[in-house]
């Protein structure tokens, strides 16, 4: 009889299994175990567009891919015995969704859950916490509307109608299914950015309500001190030793640095209304003709999948039903015109076959206006704390502060990342595609494969 230690691998938004596949790749040849064999899966079922139809529906599509997996393996007296799941970006909301499904059908009864571990996972949400800001303001209000149904379950805007809370608030009920089969699992790790990753920043990826190095508005590792874990410097961080966000001595500056900052801005808008300039048009053009195609088609995915009674999720939220949540009374949540008016969020989508780099280019575009528009210092609140330094306040709403309290009591390893060479760190950390600006992810993967992952 073979043994099998299935690795599942869960791609992220707007994503393919192709971003798993130098992932893929270490795994299978540096992890050899000596009496099992070990078996490498990425999910398919929730790639591209389909990653907007929610947490939810991608997480049933991904359970049961693990469990069609698991039967063609478990074939002639042969056995899966061990699972591990490694999920980047959305892929690892969709991988705590997936696993407590199959923890509700029994699965891991004869299964060893063993490697549960995320890469630039919005755990969290992507709710940006410095709502003072009326550019953070614009950018809560309007950014989930690009996202369909998984938009409005990153920020918080959802509503699981049994439990009448965000569908990653339930998520984080120590009563859950989803909570429960992540104390299963014997090593819970994630890799969070440290810079220059605003689809899932530090505090949301660490699972983190601090953010010591100003990872909100800092840009370069050149402000931040910290030490790194010994062969794996100065990309991966102890995060057990001090760090701290120090901004570069006025000294060492320019005495013109004002005027200098103001040019800098500047040109910024330039270059942001430059890329609007060039993009705006194809956006234009394709919202008209493929924004209620593509809405047409998301709405009939979902409603199809609905009636499938195999589908139905009910039952995973009915242990919490009679004690949603156990947050304070007079904790607030989202009103319900925020609910009602999620409910109706329209589909914008972006163009389907211009490939990675493009999709890119269109979502930096993005980017780049949030960056300009809080790239001031004086946008920010800080606090003095005599161990780390200066530290960002983080204005976090009750949904957010339940989230990180509860999922912190599960025992996380967790690794802050730096990258330099590459303003997307999001898709470096894990060297989504071929880039020679992404050789830094391949350290964090060197340190996946070696240091993190284990066999038992």
């Amino acid at each position: 009889m073979v043994k099998y230690h299935l690795v599942v691998l869960v791609h992220g938004l707007w994503g393919n299994p192709t971003h798993m596949d130098y992932i893929e790749s270490q795994v299978l040849d540096k992890i050899q175990p000596a009496d099992e064999e070990l078996v490498v899966y990425k999910t398919g079922s929730h790639s591209g567009y389909l990653t907007y139809d929610g947490v939810d529906i991608n997480g049933k599509r991904t359970s049961d891919e693990i469990l069609e997996q698991t039967n063609a393996l478990s074939q002639e007296g042969n056995k899966v015995t061990k699972l591990s799941i490694i999920g980047y970006s959305l892929g690892g909301l969709i991988s705590r969704y997936a696993v407590g499904i199959l923890y509700s059908q029994g699965y891991f009864d004869d299964i060893d859950p063993v490697n549960f571990i995320t890469f630039c996972t919005p755990h969290v949400g992507v709710l940006h916490p410095m709502n003072h800001s009326i550019s953070v303001r614009l950018f809560n209000n309007f950014a989930p509307y690009f996202l369909a149904h998984s938009g409005s379950q990153m920020f918080l805007k959802d509503m699981v109608s049994k439990t009448q809370k965000p569908l990653l608030v339930v998520m984080a009920d120590v009563n859950s299914y989803f909570y429960k089969v992540l104390k299963l699992f014997k090593h819970k790790s994630l890799y969070a950015n440290v810079v220059n990753d605003k689809r899932a920043a530090f505090f949301t990826s660490a699972i983190t309500a601090i953010d010591p190095v100003n990872s909100m508005i800092n840009q370069s590792a050149d402000n931040l001190q910290m030490t790194y874990i010994k062969g794996y410097e100065p990309i991966v961080v102890d995060i057990e030793k001090p760090l701290k966000y120090e901004k570069i001595a006025d000294s060492f500056v320019p005495a013109n640095r004002k005027s200098q900052s103001r040019l800098t801005r500047a040109v910024g808008w330039v270059k942001v209304f430059g890329s609007i300039v060039l993009y705006t048009p194809l956006w234009v053009a394709f919202f008209i003709s493929n924004s209620i195609v593509q809405r047409i088609r998301l709405n009939n995915r979902v409603s199809n999948f609905l009636q499938d009674a195999s589908n139905n999720l009910h039952h995973l939220y009915d242990q919490l039903s009679d004690d949603p949540i156990q947050l304070k009374e007079e904790e607030t949540h989202n009103t319900a015109e925020e609910e009602e008016e999620s409910e109706r969020a329209t589909l914008l989508e972006k163009f389907e076959d211009l490939g990675d780099r493009i999709q890119e280019q269109q979502y930096s575009v993005v980017e780049s206006v949030y960056s300009v528009m809080n790239n001031n210092d004086a946008a920010i609140d800080q606090e003095k704390n005599p161990e780390s330094g200066q530290v960002s306040v983080m204005n976090l709403n009750a949904d957010q502060k339940f989230i990180i309290s509860s999922l912190n009591t599960l025992g996380w390893n967790k690794y802050p990342v730096v990258i330099r060479n590459s303003k997307h760190s999001h898709a470096a950390a894990i060297v989504r595609f071929h880039d020679p600006n992404f050789d830094e992810g391949k350290v964090v993967i060197d340190h996946l494969v070696n240091e993190v992952f284990q066999l038992e």
